[in-house]
C-alpha cells in the first residue's frame, strides 16, 4: 500500500482478523504516518449451507405489478 500523504510504501504494523473482516495496520516509514485498511472476509460464508438462499432459475417466480 501506498501512503497518501508521501506516496512511499507503507509496511504492515499488525494485521487483526475475525468471522466477518481483516484488518490491517500500516504505518509509513518515511512520513510515519498511519493508515487502517478493513475488508469483508467471504470464506467464512462459503463453508456454511446456502442452500436455501440458492434456488434454481426454473423454481424462481418472478411477477411483474402493471
Amino acid at each position: 500500500m501506498k501512503c497518501p500523504n508521501c506516496k512511499s510504501q507503507m509496511f504492515v504494523t499488525d494485521e487483526t482478523a475475525n468471522a466477518r473482516s481483516q484488518v490491517t495496520f500500516y504505518r509509513c516509514s518515511i512520513c510515519v504516518s498511519e493508515h487502517v485498511s478493513s475488508e469483508p472476509v467471504f470464506e467464512a460464508a462459503s463453508n456454511e449451507s446456502n442452500e436455501s438462499f440458492e434456488a434454481p432459475a426454473a423454481d424462481t417466480k418472478r411477477y411483474l405489478m402493471v
